[in-house]
């Protein structure tokens, strides 16, 4: 079976690449930040926003491919 993949796919893809940079940047921040404050990371609800970002980018990429590659519609 080849696997199918869209251009929607293909631009979440990349959005979810966007996103794990994103979110690898912000953990790195707050790793520093914690380093040096005891104070709450002043970028915590960003980092909670990029979380939920990439989880729904995820799942939405998940039903998609599921859609276009299930082995019952290929059958």
């Amino acid at each position: 079976m080849t696997e199918i993949i869209t251009n929607e796919m293909v631009e979440i893809r990349n959005l979810i690449v966007e996103t794990v940079a994103k979110r690898n940047a912000l953990k790195l921040e707050m790793e520093h930040w914690y380093e040096s404050n005891s104070k709450r990371f002043p970028s915590t609800n960003e980092l909670i926003t990029v979380d939920s970002t990439l989880s729904e980018l995820d799942s939405h990429y998940k039903r998609l491919w599921d859609y276009h590659n299930s082995r019952s519609r290929a059958s």
